[in-house]
């Protein structure tokens, strides 16, 4: 992983503490985390990620599954994310009003060496 801000890698202990205790993902199926390649979103709360959903407006059937953040973010998570080609990660998105762009706090994934 590398900081958004500077081209240090972070440990992935040193992401986890970045991360609330207990983080959210939308899903459709119970399982497979929604994304919109290069993007994946994380969040806080399952009512920060649902009011997302909504927000987004893509008339999919999405909500929200909270895990430990040590557990989601595990090395073979992020392997995966990187095959299917998510790159990015958002923190607690927010949506423009005005343009409708996504925006907020990204954390970046390295390329698999």
């Amino acid at each position: 992983m590398s900081d958004p801000t500077g081209p240090e890698d972070v440990t992935m202990a040193q992401l986890v503490a970045l991360l609330p205790p207990r983080i959210w993902y939308l899903t459709s199926n119970g399982t497979d985390m929604w994304c919109r390649r290069p993007y994946g979103f994380l969040f806080s709360s399952g009512q920060v990620a649902e009011t997302f959903a909504t927000a987004m407006g893509n008339g999919e059937e999405l909500f929200a599954v909270g895990l430990d953040a040590g557990a989601l973010l595990s090395d073979e998570m992020l392997d995966g994310l990187r095959t299917t080609a998510v790159t990015r990660l958002f923190i607690d998105p927010a949506i423009d009003p005005d343009s409708g762009d996504v925006f907020g706090k990204i954390l970046r994934l390295s390329p698999m060496t």
